[in-house]
């Protein structure tokens, strides 16, 4: 499970601005997704089609502290099975920072995203410091096409693992 400091990273550059709270009736609302498809909840829960009914009617912390625990397995599940199938390495021997490094590239981008850097993966397989830090940077593609650095989930990602 990953330490606390991490799963409070995560909450902050999913969304530290807490969109979709509502203080008065302490719940969740779904809000738009960056990147489209269904709503998005809380800490970055993509939502699935038979989750949307109930979100709409608003989750407690305490529900979407569940859905980031269930997402962040996943993440870990999906980190592991790219690490072995396509880098030959087994996620369990890293430490517990690295293992954080890659479940928060595959909880922010989707397992197959550690596919998208092979140089990054490595490094942190190889204990490669050096590049790591020229090769953690993530970018999105915004709805007019244009690529754009996702700098302060960048930079709090740097401050955490690499600084």
């Amino acid at each position: 499970m990953p330490s606390n400091s991490f799963i409070d990273y995560l909450k902050h550059v999913e969304n530290g601005a807490k969109i979709g709270w509502d203080e008065s009736q302490q719940l969740w609302f779904p809000h738009k997704s960056p990147e489209g498809g269904n709503d998005t909840i809380a800490y970055g829960h993509k939502l699935l089609d038979a989750e949307v009914e109930q979100a709409n009617k608003g989750l407690t912390d305490g529900e979407v502290e569940e859905m980031l625990v269930e997402d962040l397995d996943l993440a870990e599940h999906g980190a592991k099975n790219i690490l072995y199938d396509h880098f030959n390495k087994d996620f369990d021997s890293l430490s517990e920072d690295k293992q954080e490094m890659l479940i928060d590239f595959s909880f922010n981008l989707g397992c197959y995203g550690l596919k998208r850097f092979p140089k990054f993966v490595g490094a942190i397989c190889s204990d490669d410091k050096a590049t790591m830090c020229q090769e953690y940077k993530r970018y999105f593609t915004d709805g007019f096409g244009v690529k754009k650095e996702l700098k302060q989930r960048n930079e709090e990602f740097y401050t955490l693992f690499l600084a």
